[in-house]
């Protein structure tokens, strides 16, 4: 019997060397989500070995052809050794012996097609257990504020998000063992703000920005300064004229 011819696999020199000559910028709609949500997680599970939390990070897919790769938002896998990845400089499935277990895709203007079309079922065709969405918008590319589908039998069924009196949209995330929650109030549009957060049910509490908290804890330093300041500059005007007191009080009356 003939044997099959066998298909060699490409050297794989790809991703380590690899700067993409043309590199997809994030448009305003998304940078300031895509960059909160990689500090969000990846701050969350740093403690947690094995863990990769990486925002936009290419994944290879393909070991025929290196030039096959999609790059999530958000890439989150368990049980990995990250120092391997970071060393290829990107997630290589057959390397790694599996997909990841969660991504995240950021509506913009450009690209919300493919977010719900091709990568949605590319995404299910390797595997990957969750797949979340969030339009900063809150719908003008999705339709949607949040959605988040859980591959079941190969198949993405979708994940309950409700919708709550206030407008805050929320679902949870069994990958991430976290609520994923969107409100308009968080304004994307004012101050590099993002409309999402993730909440921590184990804790009863949002995952913490530090960056906001090292930016009102600046605020309030400096305005302890200049209350100091003031106080400083009050109290030498009270010495001044204590002092200005005593003298009057000291000197001979003109009349004596």
């Amino acid at each position: 019997m003939a044997t099959q011819p066998q298909i060699a696999r490409l050297p794989v020199a790809l991703p380590d060397d690899y700067v993409c000559p043309d590199p997809e910028p994030w448009e305003m709609s998304q940078g300031p989500t895509i960059a909160k949500m990689g500090y969000f997680v990846a701050r969350h599970f740093s403690g947690q070995e094995n863990t990769l939390v990486r925002p936009p990070f290419v994944v290879n897919y393909d070991p025929y052809d290196m030039n096959r790769r999609i790059e999530p938002d958000l890439c989150v896998a368990f049980g990995v050794d990250v120092a391997a990845i970071d060393r290829r400089n990107g997630y290589i499935i057959w390397e790694v012996g599996k997909p990841p277990d969660f991504v995240m895709e950021v509506a913009s203007e450009s690209t919300h097609g493919r977010d719900t079309g091709f990568k949605r079922g590319l995404y299910a065709d390797l595997g990957i257990g969750e797949y979340w969405r969030v339009d900063p918008t809150g719908g003008d590319f999705y339709g949607y504020p949040l959605a988040g589908e859980e591959l079941v039998n190969g198949v993405y069924r979708d994940i309950a998000v409700a919708t709550e009196a206030d407008g805050m949209v929320w679902g949870y995330s069994p990958t991430l063992d976290l609520c994923l929650c969107w409100h308009p109030a968080w304004d994307w549009d004012i101050d590099d703000a993002s409309n999402l957060r993730f909440y921590d049910r184990k804790t009863g509490r949002y995952l913490c920005d530090m960056t906001l908290v090292e930016g009102r804890l600046a605020l309030a330093e400096a305005q302890l300064g200049a209350e100091q300041q003031a106080r400083a500059a009050a109290e030498e005007r009270i010495r001044r004229l204590e002092e200005q007191l005593r003298r009057q009080q000291s000197e001979p009356s003109a009349n004596h």
